[in-house]
């Protein structure tokens, strides 16, 4: 199983193994010949009858919020509190909140808080409207909301969210006052520095280096002062970090990593004198041996600032900036300065090959001595290597290897990149050559979806029914449901609940069955009535609480 999961990959390792639990497609049952003639009432009794089928307490969260975003705060509400998401219901509704912000359903929004009966919950969900309220043209009433916040530490992220929402309105003389506002009401530590970051990446955005400067000063001081104590400081240096590099601004990353080599050095330089005195000293006086522990000063920064630094920016940065950092990250391995670490090997190997790097990147897998590792990891380089446009490179590199598992995840990555780009014929004819049978039926799902966005339906819709695997077969069908018209999309979408249920079809629903969600709610509830839980059992003497009888 390790074996399988290190060349697999978290993602595609648990897909596999569901689908392959959930079996193939039944003979005669793919569903070909439901709804064919793609009613919207047709579809909802479907999807009443599927959900009817089953509690809905996996997806139950889902489907809360495909009612939130259909315009039913009050269902959503109901299915949330019926115990169909997760295990606290108040928390669920807090994120429903956001939900509805982002659609721009600002009365359903206000809505689903006023249900909230944790007054913190409450105040939390205030703070995810203001943005939304702002962005709808309202900006002096979510000024004002921000005024009504019960408890103070949560008006930093307040005025911070109004301040994003105001920079993307253009305005970013008042989203830097916004922004200076959260800074001065924060009270200190990871409060602080949120704030402290959102202002710089606002400065930035608006052209004032030298404030932006300033800001990010006060971050690296706040991270000096608490980087080895306070939460999650690493991360708001990191995020500086990045925000600078992506503009070619390297003066601060440098000093950073002086210090960490500083830092190293002088580790080195202490264990290097301490093996050198030998066990003689063993006799020194214990409190006097935990006093200098004690007094020698930690480095102001964590060493792991810069592999994260690597992976915040390898989808961002332009070559000239990604390969600027490489060559700082390959010098630090290459000096024994003590960061010739897993994780930053990792990150500058990703890197590279993200900006086409292929030989650099692979001379470094190369050096991982563990080969189920060094083959996930060279697996990992095709993938980047495919999403960077060298297809050409990723598939021969892709054939070469020996682990058939690793060749399979990487050939379904060139797969997949190539039927993004539109090179479809040469996707398609890819496909074989993976070695593993679920690979090549989930590799197909890429392959439908590009031929349907290139207009042809028919193929891809026959070509989604070559797939055996019931589950992998649903979600190309309903890959398929957001690219075709509606009566094609409702035949497609019936199908896809027969064989993979209900929960296939959420995304999207509403535009070719409008009350689909309400209907999938309703078969849920009723479920759930018929079906109450078993109530727990009360401890007996013989059975102590918290042991099985």
């Amino acid at each position: 199983m390790l074996k399988e999961l290190a060349q697999w990959g978290q993602g595609l390792y648990w897909t596999r193994a569901r689908d392959q639990r959930l079996g193939l497609v039944p003979p005669g049952g793919s569903g070909r010949d439901l709804l064919p003639s793609g009613f919207a009432p047709c579809l909802l009794t479907v999807l009443r009858l599927a959900a009817h089928q089953e509690d809905g307490r996996g997806a139950g969260i889902d489907l809360a919020a495909a009612l939130v975003r259909a315009g039913h705060p009050a269902r959503a509400v109901e299915l949330v509190r019926s115990g169909a998401g997760r295990s606290e219901p108040e928390r669920d509704l807090g994120r429903l909140v956001r939900t509805a912000a982002e659609a721009g359903d600002l009365d359903g929004a206000r809505a689903l808080a006023e249900s909230l009966t944790d007054r913190a919950l409450r105040d939390c969900a205030l703070v995810v409207r203001i943005p939304a309220v702002a962005r709808a043209g309202e900006r002096e009433r979510a000024v004002a909301l921000v005024e009504t916040i019960r408890y103070p530490h949560n008006r930093p992220r307040a005025w911070a969210g109004l301040a994003k929402a105001v920079a993307d309105s253009g305005d970013f003389p008042a989203a830097l006052g916004y922004a200076e506002r959260a800074v001065e009401c924060a009270g200190g530590g990871a409060e602080l520095g949120r704030a402290l970051v959102t202002a710089v990446e606002i400065a930035q955005a608006a052209g004032d280096h030298v404030r932006a400067g300033t800001f990010a000063d006060r971050v690296e001081d706040l991270v000096r002062r608490e980087g080895r104590t306070g939460v999650g400081q690493r991360a708001l240096l990191v995020a500086v970090l990045a925000l600078e590099a992506r503009i070619g601004d390297f003066d601060r990353l440098d000093a950073v990593l002086r210090s960490l080599v500083r830092a190293a050095a002088a580790k080195a330089a202490e264990e290097a004198e301490a093996a050198a005195a030998g066990p003689g000293d063993s006799d020194a006086d214990p409190d006097v041996l935990c006093l200098t522990i004690l007094a020698k000063p930690s480095p102001h920064f964590d060493a792991r600032i810069l592999p994260e630094l690597l992976e915040a920016v390898a989808e961002t940065a332009d070559r000239e900036v990604a390969l600027a950092l490489a060559d700082r990250a390959e010098e630090l391995i290459r000096g024994d300065a003590g960061f010739d670490g897993f994780a930053l090997r990792k990150a500058v190997t990703l890197l590279l090959a993200r900006h086409g790097q292929a030989e650099r990147a692979m001379a470094l897998t190369d050096r991982i001595v563990e080969p189920d590792l060094r083959a996930a990891r060279k697996t990992e380089v095709v993938e980047a290597l495919a999403r960077s446009g060298e297809t050409d490179r990723a598939e021969a590199l892709a054939r070469a290897f020996a682990d058939r598992w690793a060749r399979s995840r990487a050939l379904m990555a060139v797969v997949g990149e190539l039927a993004r780009r539109g090179e479809t014929a040469r996707a398609e004819a890819l496909v074989p050559a993976i070695p593993d049978r679920w690979g090549r039926e989930e590799a197909l799902i890429d392959v439908v979806d590009a031929l349907a966005r290139q207009g042809e339906p028919e193929r891809a819709e026959d070509l989604a029914h070559t797939i055996l695997h019931s589950q992998t077969r649903a979600r190309a069908l309903a890959v398929l449901v957001e690219t075709s018209e509606p009566a094609r999309a409702r035949r497609l979408a019936a199908r896809a609940v027969f064989l993979g249920g209900w929960s296939m079809v959420l995304e999207g629903l509403e535009e070719i069955a409008p009350g689909g969600a309400r209907a999938i709610a309703d078969g849920v509830m009723t479920w759930r009535e018929a079906h109450p839980p078993a109530p727990r059992e009360a401890p007996t003497a013989s059975t102590p609480a918290g042991r099985r009888p």
